[in-house]
């Protein structure tokens, strides 16, 4: 589903946003494009594509039409500064959907959550080396 390579879509969003400071994605549904290209890197490149694709087939199998939709954006907003300590360390995100429709009137949807990055185990390793210390901590234990 939002899965590539190694992690979630968001998890890779994520990942850039620390990376490079840039906080906030938005995928335009009428171009399919996304910007900063900074948090569309490889391995998810063809989010916009692929996410202005799933749109335009809910829009169809809604009954709809695709005419009636002059526009229509994805923006995900991650709070880099506020973060639940981990492992792993995640951070707020929000993400916004808005419409409009071709009459004016406008449609926005919002929900909010936490994320983390999950490429290639980064939080297991910190929580690996919990285990390892409480393990040798067992054998200095033990071995008194």
């Amino acid at each position: 589903m939002n899965y590539a390579d190694d992690d979630y879509t968001l998890g890779h969003i994520l990942r850039f946003a620390r990376e490079t400071g840039l906080d906030e994605l938005t995928i335009d549904f009428v171009t399919a494009t996304g910007r900063p290209s900074a948090l569309l890197r490889e391995p998810i490149s063809e989010v916009p594509q692929r996410y202005t694709e799933m749109f335009w087939n809910m829009v169809a199998r809604s009954g709809s039409d695709r005419a009636l939709i002059k526009a229509a954006t994805l923006t995900i907003r991650y709070d880099l500064n506020q973060t639940l300590s981990g492992p792993p360390v995640e951070n707020a995100y929000v993400c916004e959907v808005s419409i409009l429709d071709d009459r004016g009137s406008a449609y926005h949807s919002r929900f909010a959550g936490w994320w983390y990055v999950e490429k290639k185990g980064i939080w297991l390793v910190e929580k690996n080396r919990s285990r390892w210390r409480n393990l040798m901590a067992w054998f200095r234990r033990e071995s008194r």
